[in-house]
């Protein structure tokens, strides 16, 4: 039997979305190696990693399951059944990310899913059984995460990530959308060829996934969703080493020399600036578990110490010395001592870090 166009159009698209995963998963395993080393959490990228690899195993088993059935109308059943089992190792990478992100729910859902893994493949002996258990048991790990992007959306993220990841979370709708237009029982119900049905839900599976693929790549780390952890103290200085401002992200702040130390900070900044011969201003120390982010103005230098370096302090601390200057730009200019009159600046904390 000859393949029409639909037809053959369909396989192709099986195979470019296949070549697009393993793209991916690629990039994500790049990641990995270049991350390696630097304290920072790899298990969320190696999730996503092992998502679009499996996923696109999937799609090199539909594709030749497909071929099958146009060529010869049927579908060999260690195929199928090695799509399906395919699918649940996907899915197992996307649990585990979004679990790893949570870190509540002590991989449950994981677990769960290795579970589902392990019954289809030793307890599932027909297509008919197969999928019946695949369509009893994926909703609840598909459930799981979109309820792990709302979570997200809600609790973890604020500003520029929480765009991201409404982004991500459109797209993950999007992506699901697409995905059941390819699946047999919908396919029947709708109004034109089967061929049709799988050819629309391969451009947009390729798409959501290329989209939702670069939007987790443009993370520097996934600690970015809980940045607000990793916070510890700030200062904001004067240019004679006192501490005009200071605030504590911490419950356990013990009684603290605050001029001792903002004097001690900047003297770290002035002693390495004069080692290195450097016109540049320091911006970051980095002590092991504990970072020192500098921020300079005209009347004030600002010191965020955290525990980990994440891109997304450095326009909030811009942010908050211009606000800081501007609010009290005349008191700066003409300053007597009196810390108290800085204490306002709480509500400017609060705006950018709370």
């Amino acid at each position: 039997m000859q393949l029409n166009i639909f037809e053959l159009t369909s396989i192709y698209l099986y195979i470019t979305l296949a070549a697009c995963a393993f793209y991916l998963a690629i990039m994500f395993f790049q990641k990995i190696n270049r991350t390696r080393g630097s304290g920072v959490d790899l298990g969320p990228i190696f999730g996503l990693g092992f998502f679009v690899l499996f996923f696109g195993i999937v799609y090199v088993c539909w594709g030749y399951m497909h071929y099958f059935g146009y060529e010869y109308d049927f579908h060999p059943l260690p195929l199928y059944k090695t799509g399906i089992l395919m699918t649940y190792f996907a899915l197992i990478g996307v649990v585990f990310f979004s679990e790893k992100i949570i870190g509540k729910t002590k991989f449950a859902f994981t677990f769960f899913s290795i579970g589902c893994c392990v019954y289809g493949i030793f307890f599932t002996f027909t297509e008919f059984d197969l999928r019946l258990f695949t369509y009893i048991t994926n909703p609840i790990t598909v459930a799981f995460i979109l309820i792990s992007f709302l979570y997200f959306l809600k609790v973890k993220t604020t500003g520029e990530i929480r765009k991201q990841m409404f982004s991500a979370f459109l797209c993950y709708i999007g992506f699901l959308i697409f995905f059941l237009l390819d699946i047999e029982g919908i396919k029947a119900l709708l109004p034109f060829p089967m061929e049709i049905s799988s050819i629309i839900s391969s451009i947009g599976v390729i798409i959501t996934l290329v989209y939702l693929g670069t939007i987790f790549l443009r993370f520097e780390t996934f600690t970015e969703f809980g940045w607000k952890d990793k916070l510890r103290e700030l200062y904001i200085i004067a240019p004679n080493g006192t501490t005009l401002f200071h605030y504590s992200f911490i419950r356990d702040e013990r009684n603290q020399d605050l001029d001792l130390i903002s004097s001690g900070l900047t003297g770290v900044e002035g002693i390495l600036g004069e080692l290195i011969q450097s016109k540049k201003k320091l911006k970051i120390v980095d002590h092991q578990d504990i970072k020192i982010i500098f921020e300079y103005g005209e009347y004030t230098t600002i010191a965020l110490i955290t525990y980990e370096n994440l891109r997304i302090y450095l326009p909030k601390l811009t942010s908050l010395r211009v606000k800081f200057e501007k609010l009290f730009q005349d008191v700066l200019k003409d300053w007597s001592g009196r810390i108290e009159v800085f204490r306002p600046a709480n509500h400017l904390v609060n705006e950018f870090f709370g």
